[in-house]
């Protein structure tokens, strides 16, 4: 796309799909948490449908990154520009943040029927099990036994997972993510889905309700610094203080570093794995990284 075409819309459509992305996903929580209407499973499904409904609105317009990782990991080894990151990524942050605001207006009721039950409000010890519906934690407060109210068995849960296991294993999920996404998305790849493009959204969802399925008890999945990030940044708004920033054990920037570390990972090992090597049974030399029609995510830029 040249220098003086309008990314207006692109950006516009980076804010709604990530909207809808943390609208059903962060939702799925909510419900689970403040109802117990459904569990571990439920919540990853929702994930999934989640990307799906995202990426089907706003692909057609901005490519539907709806995370910072796939927007960087593209700048980094394909042909996104860097100029356009700055706005993508707030964009995506504004997202989720209007879609945090959204959940907590809708469910209030339901917020502050839980806190009175439990003695507890906003930003007190053990209130990141409703803090979790919007933002993430290491281990996660309903899986590891935080008990509302009490401080001291935050310590304890704390011994479930280190910051050295959460940073890796946010790595790994963000790399293996990016990485399908850039197999998914690789015109020249025969078994990429270039013939129905459609069936990419569904694909990317199908993924990320496995990952969720996994990570959830470990760090929640992030996968997405906005899916993070923004929603923290409304809960200290809202009165979450010290739960969001720096977090119970100080570790509020750890879902944002490990997942870009993540997803620019798995961008490179599918550049330099598996991308320049697809027509090696052709008379052509191997492509170097980053070289290739990426079509199915690039066409806007170009």
């Amino acid at each position: 796309m040249a220098d003086e075409e309008n990314w207006t819309p692109q950006y516009i459509n980076e804010i709604v799909g990530t909207f809808i992305l943390i609208f059903f996903g962060d939702g799925s929580v909510v419900v689970s948490i403040l109802t117990e209407a459904y569990g571990l499973f439920g919540v990853a499904i929702l994930w999934g449908f989640a990307v799906m409904f995202g990426v089907y609105w706003a692909g057609g317009v901005s490519q539907a990154h709806i995370n910072p990782a796939v927007t960087l990991g593209f700048a980094v080894w394909g042909d996104f520009p860097w100029r356009r990151v700055p706005g993508y990524i707030a964009s995506q942050l504004l997202g989720a943040f209007l879609a945090a605001a959204t959940l907590w207006f809708t469910w209030q009721g339901w917020y502050q029927a839980f806190h009175q039950a439990n003695g507890i409000s906003p930003g007190d010890p053990g209130s990141s099990i409703t803090g979790m519906t919007l933002w993430t934690f290491f281990p996660n407060p309903a899986f590891a036994g935080v008990v509302v109210g009490d401080a001291s068995s935050l310590t304890e849960v704390a011994n479930l997972v280190s910051f050295e296991q959460a940073f890796f294993s946010e790595v790994v999920i963000t790399a293996i993510l990016v990485g399908v996404i850039f197999a998914l998305a690789d015109a020249e790849n025969e078994m990429a889905p270039s013939a129905t493009p459609g069936l990419f959204a569904f694909l990317v969802g199908l993924l990320v309700a496995a990952l969720v399925q996994y990570e959830a008890p470990i760090s929640m999945a992030a996968l997405n610094p906005a899916r993070d990030l923004g929603p923290r940044i409304f809960g200290y708004l809202v009165g979450y203080g010290n739960i969001a920033f720096p977090g119970p054990r100080g570790g509020w920037w750890l879902p944002t570093v490990s997942t870009i570390v993540g997803g620019i990972i798995g961008g490179g090992i599918y550049e330099y794995l598996t991308h320049r090597y697809i027509d090696e049974t052709s008379d052509e030399e191997p492509r170097e990284p980053g070289e290739g029609p990426r079509e199915a995510v690039e066409e806007a830029t170009e």
